[in-house]
């Protein structure tokens, strides 16, 4: 039953999101299988903590969007969320749903949750962090940067990552309460979901942080302006920074996985 009812769930919300131009035909597909496998390994439960991630990142991006496009012309990626955007916000997330569909475990609760906490956290201080009136600074270094650059911090948007990881904190606690409201144990949910909000938080981090020093970004060959796009028109812009190998999905996967594995171990040994 499960599994007919995330494909009806599934269906609907990816089918509206690409009638909002929130998702590529591929990332229909991928955000469809990506709602089934949740709901059949978790229940609505799961799927509503996906959703409240995916829902509100989507409308904050469509938050005051002109005066984002100039600024989103860097990004490898613009617009609808294709495939590998999908999986990269949410492979972590679909393992640790696997694991705990064949466990119960809390740990893989909280790996799940502390997944779409980072994510949604990361988004949150993008869509609204580029719309700061300050510039931003590098993480790193503290030198100014230009607005979306990788590894760019203001102040608005660390503020704005907190809020978006104290949101799906939110959400996971006001789930948790509803799907074991005859077996609570306050103690483990009080943990589990300042952990989730913790590593939501921390999980930013990381990413500004690998965005900062990893990711590769590149200079125009034609225009000579910073830009995160490899190429342009089938020519290869200048790497200037980080590895060619690691691009925004790369590191959006790798600070979620961080970010939730590091929260998994601290819940295991408290």
């Amino acid at each position: 039953m499960n599994l007919i009812i995330g494909l009806v769930f599934g269906l609907i919300i990816a089918y509206v999101a690409y009638k909002k131009n929130a998702l590529s035909k591929s990332g229909t597909i991928a955000a469809t299988l990506l709602g089934v496998s949740l709901y059949y390994f978790g229940g609505l439960y799961f799927f509503l903590i996906m959703i409240s991630f995916f829902v509100s990142s989507t409308l904050l991006t469509k938050y005051k969007y002109s005066k984002k496009i100039n600024i989103e012309k860097m990004h490898e990626k613009t617009g609808k969320r294709d495939y590998t955007q999908v999986l990269a916000n949410s492979l972590p997330a679909l393992i640790y749903a696997l694991f705990y569909y064949y466990t119960s475990m809390n740990v893989f609760l909280l790996g799940f949750a502390t997944t779409f906490s980072a994510t949604n956290s990361d988004t949150w201080a993008s869509e609204l962090g580029v719309l700061s009136k300050t510039n931003p600074s590098c993480i790193l270094t503290g030198k100014k940067v230009q607005k979306g650059m990788s590894g760019g911090i203001t102040s608005f948007g660390t503020f704005a990552s907190f809020l978006g990881a104290l949101f799906l904190s939110f959400v996971f606690m006001i789930g948790y309460i509803f799907k074991f409201q005859n077996n609570i144990n306050i103690k483990d949910l009080i943990i589990l979901s300042v952990l989730t909000l913790i590593g939501g938080f921390l999980g930013s981090i990381i990413d500004s942080i690998l965005g900062a020093s990893l990711q590769g970004i590149y200079k125009h060959v034609e225009t000579g302006e910073i830009t995160e796009k490899r190429f342009h028109q089938k020519k290869e812009n200048k790497l200037i920074r980080g590895f060619k190998f690691i691009n925004n999905n790369a590191v959006n996967l790798l600070s979620s996985l961080l970010a939730s594995l590091l929260m998994m171990l601290i819940y295991i040994f408290i």
